[in-house]
């Protein structure tokens, strides 16, 4: 059996790099699609070892790169029951909850390049992975969207449980997806009007939230 070395230079500077590579590479080409060579050769590691002796296999390395997405949102979902705990009455209308909900996903987006890359992966991780990225996904958003549905099922009352559950996971879907697809509107002449308005950043956060509350709430 080959010994596995630990890499020259920081260990933990190595490790982020590697990371956030692995990040950038998935959200790109999907996890299938790039290799542990690939990776490490990215990162200029002349160690063949460098990848696993992190993270072990390519799968430890997939969970690491999820932790990594999820804690970042996670920052802006804790911000989200924080202002839900604070029962303000305008969480009592449908519109302004469901921007409290799904508002998290956007600020992430907007928090930067690493932010819209963790978009990118997410949308990816929703259908190239199969049962492991949807395990992955549903866990940590089964308890962020717990928190809201009393409150969904008084505005909602004429869907069941059940019903509204899966309309929850088809909106966290379309958010997702709508985001990571963002780069479509700068390609698109017709426009321009509205991206090069002053408040366009407004305006579209306003549109967006429109169309994912719209398809959350039915007729």
């Amino acid at each position: 059996m080959n010994k596995v070395t630990a890499p020259t230079g920081h260990s933990t500077d190595t490790r982020e790099q590697l990371l956030r590579i692995a990040l950038g590479e998935f959200a790109r080409h999907g996890i299938e699609g790039v290799s542990l060579s690939q990776i490490r050769q990215l990162s200029g590691q002349g160690n063949r070892s460098a990848v696993h002796y992190h993270f072990k296999t390519k799968a430890g390395l997939v969970e690491e790169v999820v932790e990594f997405v999820t804690s970042r949102l996670d920052v802006f979902c804790r911000q989200a029951h924080a202002e839900f705990a604070l029962s303000k009455p305008e969480h009592k209308e449908w519109v302004r909850l469901s921007e409290l909900i799904f508002d998290p996903f956007l600020k992430l987006f907007a928090s930067g390049e690493t932010g819209a890359t963790c978009i990118q992966f997410l949308s990816r991780l929703t259908w190239q992975t199969g049962e492991q990225g949807q395990r992955f996904l549903t866990r940590f958003f089964n308890p962020y969207m717990a928190v809201f549905s009393p409150a969904l099922h008084r505005l909602l009352p004429h869907y069941s449980e059940a019903q509204l559950r899966f309309k929850i996971h088809l909106a966290v879907n379309t958010a997702i997806h709508g985001l990571a697809d963002f780069s479509m509107v700068m390609h698109d002449e017709g426009l321009l009007p509205l991206v090069s308005q002053a408040d366009a950043p407004k305006e579209m956060r306003r549109l967006f939230h429109d169309y994912v509350s719209a398809g959350l709430r039915g007729n």
